[in-house]
């Protein structure tokens, strides 16, 4: 093999490297304390999940079909040869990262399903995972939003649950933390919005566009991960959870237009199709079932943490608001426990 087909199979093996790394990152990180029996619901959905996202429905299918169609269109046939020879050739002409997106953003039913992942990803669950994140002191919150891009989010949201249970109670706010400042609102609005727009933008960027749009959508997730606690206004994450709400009602609602067609499809129809189009490709399932299973977790997680909510911020037992995202499968709950921060900061000044 030539140095180029070393290199795209390494890279292709690290994939996995790089998946195993940062689950056993992430494990030894749980706390010890707190185990108890609504603990091992957590792993359970977590490995139920991916096990169905990722052998039943999965990018291991996906990879078997898109190298098939290489071999089928390259050379009319399956080849016979060294299969190593053939997963480099393979590997070296195929982006498997833009074929793969491709298949779930064009096609308007198509994109019905992948947005709503999108949007909660961009939105709702960066900004949960930074806020809940950091002021439980999770260890490497920036590993489970990491893995997600490499798993599944339904996969690592169970992960951040069981670790949000199993993490010590968290000290009241103090008055410096969250404090508003331009660096601070920038940090926390500026990745957000601008990935919200790349999400807006997906269906109709062009061939040469798509993947640029793309990467920058999975890039400015991370940003916000990375800001310091000290500089993370917690105040505001309440007034974005709305935006972000505000936003995704009125994509998603655009987006279930499209797909009803002109004239509109009955409800009865326009859920057949769905579910037609679900099972059409191995990584539109992929995505389509990491909807699901991450709506079954957030219910499962809202059924069992309500003795959770006084730790997050005793005070603020009534400040909690319940919003549902744009989709009938995606379902988020809005804890705007901020809002009590922000008026203890205050009293403090």
């Amino acid at each position: 093999m030539q140095i180029s087909e070393v290199v795209a199979v390494g890279v292709f093996c690290s994939y996995f490297f790089i998946i195993v790394g940062l689950f056993l990152l992430i494990a030894r990180s749980l706390s010890s304390q707190n185990w108890g029996g609504k603990m091992y619901v957590f792993i359970a959905l977590s490995v139920a999940s991916f096990v169905h996202t990722w052998f039943c429905k999965s990018p291991i299918t996906f990879g078997d079909w898109s190298f098939t169609d290489y071999e089928q269109s390259a050379r009319g046939t399956i080849s016979t040869g060294l299969t190593v020879e053939r997963m480099s050739q393979w590997l070296l002409n195929i982006s498997l990262f833009q074929q793969a997106w491709a298949h779930v953003c064009f096609g308007k039913v198509n994109w019905w399903w992948s947005q709503q992942l999108c949007l909660f990803t961009v939105g709702a669950w960066t900004i949960f995972l930074s806020v809940e994140g950091q002021h439980h002191h999770i260890k490497f919150i920036w590993a489970y939003m990491l893995l997600s891009q490499f798993v599944a989010i339904s996969v690592v949201s169970n992960l951040f649950y069981l670790a949000l249970v199993l993490a010590p109670c968290p000290p009241s706010p103090s008055s410096s933390h969250g404090l508003s400042s331009f660096p601070a609102l920038v940090a926390l609005w500026l990745p957000i919005l601008l990935s919200l727009s790349t999400v807006a933008t997906s269906p109709v960027t062009s061939e040469r566009s798509f993947l640029p749009n793309l990467l920058l959508m999975h890039t400015l997730i991370m940003l916000l991960l990375l800001v310091p606690d000290r500089l993370f206004p917690l105040a505001q994450a309440p007034t974005l959870y709305i935006v972000v709400f505000g936003a995704a009602l009125v994509l998603h609602a655009h987006a279930t237009g499209q797909a009803a067609g002109d004239p509109p499809v009955s409800v009865r129809d326009l859920a057949l199709k769905a579910w037609d189009v679900l099972h059409s490709h191995p990584e539109q399932s992929s995505i389509g079932w990491d909807i699901i299973w991450t709506s079954i977790s957030f219910v499962v997680w809202l059924f069992l943490h309500p003795e959770l909510q006084p730790r997050v911020l005793p005070s603020s037992s009534t400040t909690k608001g319940r919003f549902l995202t744009a989709g009938t499968l995606q379902v988020q709950v809005l804890l705007e426990d901020g809002a009590q921060r922000e008026l203890v900061n205050s009293q403090a000044l």
